[in-house]
This record gives structure tokens, C-alpha cells and sequence, in this order.
């Protein structure tokens, strides 16, 4: 794992409307300093009421880390110039009109004013970031961060580079996003609509056209999507999804079986490339039917409250999932395969392996939700295992020993005093000694690390020797 140093700083946002509005609340919710900035300064001071509702609805519902949030509502302000916005910070997320020569000036200004190793990122749907970045000093710290609306809410962003883009720059951005919980895709290069985007505008085109040919009802189409394969989509992607439809087969059994029935609809599709003249008064009138005098807030709420319990479900459903049953029916993966190595120096390590089996660590209660079993000991590091329930919290705390640490399964956030890091299943981090940190899990996650001089308040027996008998008493100090 990439060193949580990277990318921690201040962040400017460059645009104030929904789209800017959203990634403020977005980065302010996981402790970050923001900076917000809008030519109408009081469209942008009208936006801070819209980001703090946004923060405190992700803490309500146990998507963002309550003193973080805080502390980044705390820091939130909105600036007069983009020059004052963009000094000092690691990140200018740029979220203004969708005009080609609005965001090149944007970008001019930013380049000139901010510091030279901030990334320069474009929220664009559609502008290319090689046209945006074209001709500017700074160009190769340029990328495209596509959100999906709304950016708090919905963990994607797609970051695209430019021609002019460096590899540097990309990974960075990756870095930054996962540090404030978004699933960053990766596109080796620059193009229109990106992969949503462009998958997106497919279904809908047949979607508007089975509404025109008379097919069935704008609410008809959107409960079929809404409540049949969109939701499988929320779980697994389309590849995955079909994978499993092979059965034994995979993807190949899937293909041969129904690639002909595939190929007939694909045959008769909708193929067109320009909205028909008469799309927008019919979908106007659909809609009106379907949603009877809904209001579009009454509407987003909905739409929110479900996204966020669908979040929470997924991540645990990911914690759960991940422990998959062996032959004899004891879980895999990570620890709980099987076996922990207890080591030490070459010199005092005994001939061979001392091998502890799972079950043969007594679970200690370290925290509220969260267990801490050691595994094995030895003269220069201690093996432990902490389990996390689902919304467990280990707070703030520090010790002298150095750990490394592994996420076997689940979610997991890392916290320091300068802000928070994602990680996930297969991750690893190094955290130095006195380093103040504490970790927290949406779904519930297995953890292992290592400490290094030994925990010797950690062992339920003296070191080198596998764990048996009763667990000493709990530490003072709060687990890991």
C-alpha cells in the first residue's frame, strides 16, 4: 500500500452548483480542509448550507467518521479568488459549466497559482482533459475525476489522463480519492463519456425507445430496470453477473448457450445517434404520470436513504462473502485459512515453525465491537488478529511498538490526526511507532498485524511459546 502521506492536504473546489457542492461535502466529511470557490461568491456562500446537510446525512448514516467531519466542517470556507482557494493545497477538483473554454481558463488560473505538485483534476461527463490541458505549463498534473452524481454519496469517480498526463499524476489522484472512501477505475486513456457514461447513454437510448414505439410506460421501464437487473448491478458488474449466469460453464457457458438470443435483441436495438424530435415531450409526459407531483427534493431523499442502506448492505455482504467455505467446511483466506508463524531472529528461532491454529487463540475484548486474538509470538514481533463488527470504532490512540498491518477481509478506514485512508481487502500499511492512529469498519473486517519490539501486553503466555491458557488482562490503551 501506497504511503498515506500522499495527497493529505487541503482541497479547493472550483465550482459551487450540485456537482461542487457534493465533493465539498465529500472531502469536508472525511476531515479535509476545503476550500470552496465560485465566480458568483454568493452562490457560493449559499452552497455551504447544502454541504453541511450533506456531511451530517453521511455521519447519520455511518458513511463518514463523526470526528473527522467535524473537524473538516470546521475548516470549510468559501474564497473570494481562485488564487487565495488553490494556495497550498494537493488537490483542485474543478466542477464549473460544462463549456470548454470555462474550464480552460479554470485550469489556466489553477496551474499558475497552485502549488506545483497539486493535481488538477476536471469533474467533466463529456470535455476531453486533453483539450483542457492543452498548452498549460503544468499539463502533466492534469486528469479527468468523473464522479457519478452525487459525488458524496456514490463511491465511483473515473479518472482518466490526458495525452499530456504523467503516470505520476494518475496515481496520485488514485491515491487522494481512495483516501476519502471513492472506488477510483483507472482508464489508460482519454475518452468521451468515459466507461458509465458511455454505458449509460446505450441503455438509455433503448430505454427511450421502448417508450416511444409504445413498448410500455416511462414508470414501466424505469421499475424494470430499478427493480430487476439494476439491482444486481448495484452488487457485481455485467462480466461478473453473466460469469455466474454460465453456471459451471463461466462466461463460456453463459456465451454458447445464450450468445444467439443475445445476438437477435442486439440485432433489433435501437441504433440511432440523434434524439429523435419527439423525445423530450414524451418522456415529460411519462414522467408526469409516474411521478404523480413528487417533488425532486422529496425524490433525492428517497433516492439517498437508498443508496446509503444499499452501501452499508454491500459492504457487509463483501465482509461476509469473502470468507469463503473450505472441503471441510473451515473458512479461507488470510488468517483464518489456517495458520500464523511465530518468528523471530535467524539465530533465536526455534528448528522449526511454531504453527498456531485459529482456533487456538482466545479472542479478547480489546474495544466495543472489536476482538483482538494473538497468534503467535516471538522475540522481536507479535502476530495478532483484530475482528471488527460492523460500525465498530477503535479511536485515537498511540504506543511505542512500529505495526504493519494487512486487511484480510471486510472494510476498513485507516485514522490519523491529519485525516483518514480506505483500504481494502488485501491492502497493507506500515504505521510507525508513538504514530497517534485508530481504524474504524462500516460492514465488519478481519485485520492482522504484526508489532515490533513485542506486545508483551498482548501475550497469554511468554513469547516465542504458541498462545495458551487464559487471555491477560485488556491493555489501557485501546486495541492496535
Amino acid at each position: 500500500m501506497t504511503s498515506p502521506d500522499i495527497g493529505v492536504g487541503p482541497v479547493a473546489v472550483v465550482g459551487a452548483g450540485l456537482t461542487g457542492a457534493s465533493w465539498a461535502a465529500l472531502f469536508a466529511a472525511h476531515g479535509r480542509e476545503v476550500r470552496l470557490y465560485g465566480r458568483d461568491g454568493d452562490a457560493a456562500r449559499a452552497a455551504l448550507p447544502r454541504v453541511r446537510e450533506a456531511v451530517e446525512f453521511l455521519v447519520s448514516h455511518d458513511l463518514a467518521p463523526p470526528q473527522p467531519a467535524q473537524r473538516g466542517l470546521r475548516a470549510l470556507r468559501v474564497e473570494s479568488d481562485i488564487a487565495s482557494a488553490v494556495a497550498g493545497v494537493v488537490l483542485v477538483q474543478e466542477s464549473v459549466a460544462e463549456d470548454l473554454a470555462v474550464k480552460r481558463a479554470v485550469f489556466a488560473e489553477a496551474d499558475a497559482a497552485a502549488p506545483p505538485d497539486a493535481i488538477l483534476a476536471t469533474s467533466s461527463s463529456g470535455l476531453s482533459i486533453s483539450r483542457i490541458q492543452e498548452g498549460l505549463p503544468g499539463a502533466a498534473r492534469c486528469v479527468a475525476a468523473h464522479p457519478y452524481n452525487p459525488p458524496h454519496l456514490i463511491p465511483l469517480v473515473e479518472i482518466a489522463p490526458g495525452m499530456d498526463t504523467s503516470p505520476e499524476a494518475v496515481e496520485t489522484a488514485r491515491i487522494i480519492y481512495e483516501s476519502v472512501g471513492k472506488d477510483p477505475v483507472v482508464l489508460a486513456r482519454d475518452l468521451p463519456g468515459y466507461l458509465s457514461n458511455r454505458m449509460s447513454a446505450a441503455l438509455w437510448r433503448e430505454a427511450v425507445e421502448l417508450v416511444r414505439s409504445g413498448v410500455a410506460s416511462v414508470a414501466d421501464v424505469d421499475r424494470a430496470i430499478a427493480s430487476g437487473p439494476g439491482l444486481r448491478w448495484a452488487a457485481m458488474g455485467p462480466h461478473t453477473l453473466y460469469h455466474l449466469g454460465g453456471g459451471a460453464g463461466g462466461m463460456r457457458g453463459h456465451i454458447e448457450h445464450l450468445g444467439h438470443v443475445k445476438e437477435g435483441m442486439l440485432r433489433d436495438i435501437a441504433t440511432w445517434t440523434e434524439f429523435p424530435a419527439d423525445t423530450t415531450d414524451i418522456l415529460e409526459a411519462g414522467l408526469v404520470d409516474a411521478l404523480a407531483g413528487r417533488s425532486a427534493a422529496s425524490l433525492e431523499r428517497e433516492r439517498d436513504e437508498a443508496l446509503a442502506g444499499f452501501l452499508k448492505a454491500r459492504a457487509a455482504a463483501a465482509s461476509s462473502g469473502s470468507q469463503t467455505p473450505a472441503a471441510n467446511g473451515a473458512p479461507t483466506g488470510g488468517v483464518e485459512q489456517g495458520a500464523a508463524l511465530a518468528t523471530g531472529g535467524v539465530t533465536q528461532a526455534p528448528p522449526v515453525p511454531i504453527v498456531v491454529q485459529s482456533a487456538a487463540g482466545v479472542a479478547v475484548q480489546a474495544a466495543p465491537g472489536v476482538t483482538r486474538t494473538t497468534l503467535a509470538a516471538g522475540s522481536r514481533t507479535t502476530l495478532v488478529r483484530f475482528e471488527l463488527e460492523p460500525g465498530a470504532d477503535i479511536p485515537l490512540h498511540a504506543h511505542p511498538h512500529e505495526q504493519t498491518g494487512h486487511l484480510v477481509s471486510g472494510d476498513a478506514e485507516l485514522v490519523g490526526v491529519d485525516g483518514s485512508w480506505s483500504v481494502r481487502p488485501g491492502d497493507s500499511w506500515s504505521i510507525p511507532g508513538d504514530a497517534p492512529h485508530g481504524a474504524r469498519s462500516v460492514g465488519g473486517a478481519v485485520i492482522v498485524e504484526a508489532f515490533s519490539p513485542p506486545r508483551d501486553d498482548y501475550l497469554p503466555a511468554p513469547p516465542s511459546v504458541p498462545p495458551t491458557g487464559q487471555p491477560s488482562a485488556p491493555p489501557s490503551e485501546p486495541a492496535g
